[in-house]
């Protein structure tokens, strides 16, 4: 049994086929015996176990959607997946359950580093209320990049991209005290820039302005509202600003899934399921 769990780990976190794990160990690639074992494993993942003693976390959460299949909701602090879950979507329910069977388990959530997902921050809000919540700043400035692109049209849109492109860059309080300074002057600079309008010509449109500066309006907005949640961790070392490392478990998670494709929901839940449990184990 052993042999065949080995294997099994193989199968699952080496993105390698029954059919060339059989032929590695002697086996002809036709032999069903490993797959049978496979097959079984995967329709059985393991459940969560409780700590021996409470521990305190500071967390990393992120999700990772599979098309019309769901996402795997994935809780990691330090370098230790500790916690997934697999659903159809990010719901405010969703995560208080999450969060509540972290407590059961032993958890004490001291901080939680994640993108701005709105029930996310809804679930944070309504369990831990007194607790850091630190945006990841990637996910912060990627999100203002895209909306303001490369090469930004307006003078205002170049210099909101040059404090964006240095905002992941902040390491003490003083430099933080400059960057706040300066999105404060910036808001003061071009605020009726920022409100102009453009109105509609055509007399039977329903929509009779909008602002014309939308994207660039967008972009500041995040900044804007993600300022008192964006340098936790100049406060505590413990605290991570981002959650780069899920994301990388992703990646490698995403490409193990593309060697198996085929999979129904169910094995492909279950797959994701004993991919953390493996990776938990690391």
């Amino acid at each position: 049994m052993n042999k065949y769990f080995e294997l099994f780990n193989a199968w699952i976190t080496g993105g390698i086929s029954i059919e060339l794990l059989n032929k590695l160990n002697g086996l002809g690639t036709a032999d069903r015996t490993l797959r049978n074992y496979c097959h079984a494993f995967l329709n059985h993942p393991p459940k969560h176990k409780k700590l021996s003693y409470p521990k305190h976390i500071n967390l990393k959460v992120d999700a990772k959607y599979f098309g019309q299949f769901g996402c795997t909701i994935v809780f990691k602090e330090r370098t230790n997946i500790i916690y997934w879950e697999f659903a159809e979507r990010e719901t405010l329910q969703i995560y208080i359950n999450a969060f509540n069977r972290l407590t059961e388990l032993g958890y004490i959530v001291d901080s939680v580093t994640s993108d701005k997902h709105g029930s996310l921050l809804a679930s944070v809000r309504q369990l831990f209320p007194d607790i850091p919540h630190q945006y990841c700043l990637v996910h912060i400035q990627r999100r203002c990049e895209t909306l303001l692109t490369k090469n930004p049209e307006t003078e205002a849109g170049r210099q909101l991209l040059e404090l964006v492109q240095v905002i992941n860059q902040t390491k003490t309080h003083s430099e933080k005290r400059v960057m706040l300074v300066w999105l404060a002057r910036y808001e003061e600079r071009w605020d009726t820039f920022l409100k102009e309008r453009t109105y509609s010509s055509d007399p039977n449109s329903t929509k009779k302005w909008w602002h014309t500066h939308k994207n660039l309006r967008a972009a500041f907005a995040t900044l804007k509202s993600s300022q008192n949640n964006i340098y936790y961790y100049l406060d505590n070392p413990n605290i991570p600003k981002d959650t780069n490392g899920l994301e990388a478990e992703f990646t490698h998670l995403k490409n193990k899934l593309n060697a198996h494709r085929g999979l129904s929901r169910k094995r492909l839940i279950n797959f994701v399921d004993w991919y953390w449990v493996f990776k938990s184990k690391k």
